[in-house]
């Protein structure tokens, strides 16, 4: 592989990691609307609405998630190129904007917060589905 199939692959890694921030973020709308719509059927529908919701922010987390370990690796794979003066696109790039060059690349220290989040995000949508106080009553 080029350094220049490398870049494509990046590049094409942060439009689908886009979109899967993009459609994790209108999940939670649409778990929202769901939730409401659905507040006045069986505890039964709404446990098993609840399941669902929570396996799709589960695998869209996964997903995205993955998503970005593959950058960090095509990044990492780019700047050990570079040191060896392979990738001169990329040593550029790095000299350019401060980094040193042959460094591995890792993601910034708060990402470790991301399962945190995913869990409250499915606690959350439990909550909607299950227990929350629509129309000032108990669904």
């Amino acid at each position: 592989m080029t350094e220049i199939d490398l870049w494509n692959l990046a590049v094409e890694n942060r439009q689908v990691y886009g979109l899967y921030n993009l459609g994790y973020g209108m999940l939670s709308l649409v778990i929202i609307i769901i939730a409401y719509l659905v507040r006045h059927q069986p505890t039964w529908f709404r446990c098993i609405s609840a399941a669902i919701s929570v396996f799709f922010i589960f695998n869209t987390f996964t997903l995205f998630t993955g998503s970005q370990a593959a950058f960090f690796g095509l990044a990492s794979t780019l700047s050990s190129l570079a040191a060896e003066g392979n990738a001169p696109l990329m040593q550029a790039f790095m000299e350019n904007n401060g980094l040193t060059v042959g460094q591995a690349m890792t993601p910034p220290a708060w990402q470790a917060l991301g399962p945190l989040a995913m869990l409250a995000h499915a606690a959350l949508s439990v909550y909607l589905f299950v227990l929350a106080d629509w129309d000032g009553k108990k669904a």
